[in-house]
């Protein structure tokens, strides 16, 4: 992503830039100014009222669109991690595929591929731009400069290798987090973002600072914290004619110091995953992430949180020793686990044996914006739920730019910054003179994004941005679901019309008859719309009715286009691909069921059913299983981690612990994707199926929907947060769910102010009750019950519902609290996990005197288990397959003792304990 283009190149579009300003969709957007909380920032100065259009450019066959640029002549420029550079024409919204790094799926696993791009400031004469790329080769990133030639195409010969750097693939999910973003400065100068390039799953959540042998792989310490490692940095430098690079003055290392890096701007970063430059002030603009603790840790640290940093100065930032606003991690020591002392943020050392760097490190800076997963009491404009910031533009008005569709001077020397998990966008204003932050005002507020991943300003004053979607695009011929890349245009003289159509069928042998439907497509305003369809997208207008049909009699794949125009001379366009001599094949999976339960950890059978007119069938054995891609995924909150890929129509896969620490909205997710094998001169279609499955071990505050309840932060859930007012006729759901190979559930409750049951009821609040669970009246504050039941479902997907039932509550409602679920079985999983078996000692368990628990377990073959932990039902946990534990109140607990293997596969059993009141 390179920064707003140079006034200078702006000047160049202004003739040019009509043919892309009359298209598109409009969205109404408030952007009411806040104050920044303890600060009397007033308020923004942005109208309160503004009208943009969000012009669809690509809405189909995105496989992971990572980043952009736009050409000073309006060409669109996006790369894909799956390794395309690929050229979009504005005017026909035809698209060029300008060089394919041809990555295989086993490069394509984690974060490795095509990461990074920027134009150079003279593209449109020269016709370089900058690529990080990781080596398909060897464990390394490459940065290069390439050549497109007049025809949007690059010819692999042209590149030149400024810099490449060694990654830690293979070991261990190191290559999780890689950064990537590319961008140019006003001076020429080229920043680079990298990522610390350290596992992030075996932390419980908190800083990866494991420095035993053979981990450096999980030890930030030897890349972020590196002085003498291009890991977890910013670099800045600037490329030479011939393909070099220079070093400028001003870096935080000066060249020649001994054990640095001179190319060093920034230091001590975990993902900075986009970067931008202010082209008035030359300011860093950078969305950090951060780990993904939902609580703090006296003896680890403080809760994840993630970080908005806008860099004046060369700096150090702090990770893995600080985080946030300068809060320290514990010095914790991965061998013993024991905890030392904070970090010292103000003066760190770098003692890690895997450090080849500095031993004594700057002071650590504090970012300009920081929040975790709940409401920040700094920042609460930015609203609460997954934390995935990503930096963005820096507008800078240009008032002899002579176009309509430019962002108003409203906006001028504003930080547009979007967030991933979040799905929004947010304005930054800041004091140009200090650097503070005045406020933070919405963006597009009623406009939906799936996935916000990148926005940059064009020369046009217009902001070009692209939706990742959902899903991924690893496999062969995988795309990502609902991704696009918009331009989103100042509406000065109107709200344009919305063109949008459907079609029955999107390819088929020749003749194919399509029926088009235009019924969609609107003025927002009410005016009156004439349509003009070009079949072929050849420039002829072939239609003039609002739902033809058309039948295409030449083998080939065309652009239908629909061109909508208001009656104030406005116009939108939109366009999609018709194969024709060529049909997308069917892909399902067989099993896993979707919705099914597995844990993270577990190994699942899989078998996908692939359905080709051409190719045949699974079922018939035509298909070639090799063409056949499964691929992982770690689903978080509303986004999903690429893990593995495999290749076979059935097998098994492994689904990665990936340890994200207590509380975390984690669960699997599986792909699979089969591109055909094409016909004569008509190219290769494809077909996917995504399925998300449900982990055992769940917090009730992710559920799905609910009625009457709130979430609210305890200090004594597991998680940190707990489901709260849960009151008669109140409900929780879950789904899709199928409860196949599930036969139990506990759940984890603390008492209200009434006798409150439970009931479990499928598809509806008032569906077929799977069974009940009673949870008793407290008798004091805080206390916890785990009852269990048995279940006995029917097969196939349903909405699971907790429906609470108190009848006799008080007036303000009976208050129960539901913290998490466990359910019981194997679900979709395979045996292959430990065995345990536990009991507890004979006798009656009376409230305040110990009962004695003990369990074992055997762990698959080839494996050990490496560690046992109760889980008492009542809040505590407790260490090792044995331990005394004494329960303070009558009730019913399920105690389960949870025993993990040596490849980080976990299993449990229960012992449901019904304690009684104490003697008198």
């Amino acid at each position: 992503m390179s920064a707003p283009h140079s006034r200078a190149r702006r000047r160049l579009l202004g003739a040019t830039t009509g043919l892309v300003v009359a298209l598109g969709a409009l969205v109404p957007a408030t952007t009411a100014a806040t104050a920044h909380p303890g600060s009397d920032h007033g308020g923004s100065d942005h109208a309160e009222t503004t009208e943009f259009d969000k012009v669809p450019l690509v809405t189909e066959g995105l496989a992971d669109p990572f980043e952009l640029d736009v050409a000073d002549d309006g060409r669109v420029v996006y790369i894909q991690r799956t390794g395309q550079v690929v050229v979009l024409d504005q005017e026909t919204l035809r698209q060029t595929t300008a060089l394919d790094l041809d990555y295989s799926l086993d490069l394509l696993q984690q974060s490795d591929g095509l990461l990074g791009l920027t134009l150079d400031d003279d593209f449109t004469e020269n016709g370089w731009l900058y690529l990080l790329w990781s080596d398909p080769d060897v464990a390394k990133m490459n940065l290069s400069r390439f050549t497109m030639g007049p025809d949007d195409t690059i010819d692999p010969a042209s590149e030149k290798r400024l810099l490449d750097f060694t990654i830690w693939r293979g070991e261990g999910r190191a290559n999780s987090h890689m950064a990537g973003s590319l961008a140019m400065g006003p001076d020429g100068d080229l920043y680079v973002a990298t990522g610390d390039n350290s596992d992030p799953f075996d932390q419980a959540g908190y800083t990866p600072i494991d420095e035993r042998e053979g981990r450096r792989g999980w030890d930030a310490q030897g890349t972020s914290a590196n002085t003498n490692d291009l890991r977890g940095k910013v670099l800045r430098i600037t490329p030479e004619d011939d393909g070099t690079y220079s070093v400028p003055d001003g870096n935080l290392f000066a060249p020649g110091t001994e054990d640095t890096r001179p190319e060093i701007y920034g230091m001590g970063f975990r993902n900075p995953f986009r970067i931008t430059v202010d082209p008035g002030t030359g300011a860093v603009l950078i969305g950090d992430y951060g780990p993904d603790a939902r609580v703090a840790d006296p003896l680890r640290g403080p809760e994840g949180q993630v970080e908005f940093i806008r860099m004046t100065e060369p700096g150090n930032h702090g990770w893995p020793y600080c985080h946030a606003d300068n809060q320290p991690y514990i010095d914790y020591d991965f061998a013993t686990g024991a905890s030392g002392e904070a970090f010292d943020c103000a003066n760190p050392v770098n003692d890690s044996p895997n450090n080849t760097g500095l031993r004594e490190l700057p002071p650590s800076q504090e970012p300009l914006v920081w929040y975790g997963y709940g409401e920040s009491a700094e920042f609460p404009e930015l609203g609460t739920g997954g934390a995935a910031p990503m930096g963005g533009p820096v507008y800078r008005f240009d008032p002899d730019l002579d176009v309509k569709t430019k962002f108003p001077e409203t906006f001028d020397g504003h930080w547009f910054v979007s967030e991933y998990a979040r799905n929004y966008y947010k304005v930054l204003s800041l004091d140009e003179t200090t650097g503070e932050l005045a406020s933070i005002d919405p963006f597009l507020e009623g406009e939906t994004f799936v996935a916000p991943f990148e926005a940059e300003f064009g020369p046009d004053g217009s902001l070009y941005i692209i939706d990742f979607g959902l899903g991924r695009g690893a496999g062969r011929g995988s795309t990502n679901t609902d991704a696009g890349i918009y331009r989103i245009d100042y509406a000065a003289d109107g709200r344009r019309p919305i063109s949008q159509f459907s079609a029955d069928v999107d390819s088929g042998h020749e003749p194919l008859t399509v029926a088009f439907d235009g019924g969609a497509s609107e003025s927002p305003d009410g005016l009156d719309i004439t349509y003009e369809w070009d079949f072929e997208n050849d420039g002829v207008v072939d239609s003039t009715e609002a739902n033809p049909t058309h039948t295409y009699t030449e083998r080939g794949q065309f652009g239908a286009r629909l061109t909508v125009t208001d009656s104030e001379g406005f116009t939108g366009v939109s366009v999609q691909k018709i194969t024709v001599g060529n049909t997308r094949p069917d892909v399902a999976f067989g099993a896993p069921f979707h919705g099914g339960f597995a844990e993270l950890g577990d190994t699942v059978d899989y078998s996908v059913d692939v359905d080709d007119v051409e190719d045949g069938s699974t079922e018939a054995g035509t298909i070639d299983c090799e063409q056949v891609t499964v691929n992982t995924q770690l689903g978080h909150d509303t986004h999903a981690h690429p893990l593995d890929n495999y290749t076979g129509c059935s097998g098994s896969v492994f689904l990665d612990p990936a340890d994200h620490g207590v509380g975390q909205n984690v669960y699997p997710v599986l792909g699979a994707g089969y591109q055909d094998l094409g016909a004569d001169g008509v190219p290769a279609l494809a077909g996917q199926d995504v399925i998300h499955l449900q982990v055992r071990d769940k917090e009730a505050e992710f559920y799905a929907d609910s009625s009457g309840v709130t979430v609210a932060d305890g200090a004594d859930a597991r998680g940190g947060r707990l489901v709260t007012d849960v009151d008669h006729g109140d409900w929780i759901a879950f789904g899709p769910v199928d409860l196949r190979g599930i036969d139990g559930l506990t759940v984890g409750a603390v008492r209200g102010a009434a006798d409150t049951t439970v009931e479990v009821r499928a598809g509806s609040p008032t569906g077929r009750k799977l069974g009940q669970v009673e949870v008793p009246k407290a008798t004091g504050a805080g206390q916890v019950v785990s009852p269990s039941l048995d279940l006995k479902a029917r097969q196939g997907a349903t909405t699971l519902y907790l429906v609470a039932k108190s009848k006799r509550e008080p007036a303000d409602g009976a208050n129960v609290g539901l913290d998490w679920l466990v359910f019981h079985g194997r679900g979709v999983a395979d045996a292959t996990a430990p065995v345990v078996t536990a009991e507890a000692g004979r006798g009656a368990v009376r409230a305040g005197s110990p009962v004695d628990l003990s369990g074992s377990a055997v762990a698959p073959e080839g494996r050990e288990i490496v560690s046992y932990q109760w889980d008492l039902g009542d809040g505590p946990t407790a260490d090792g397959a044995s331990v005394a534990h004494a329960y303070e109140q009558p009730g019913r607990y399920t105690a389960r003792l949870i025993a993990t293997d040596s490849e980080g596969t976990r299993d449990w059993t229960t012992v449901e304990l019904r304690v009684s009141p104490a003697k008198p």
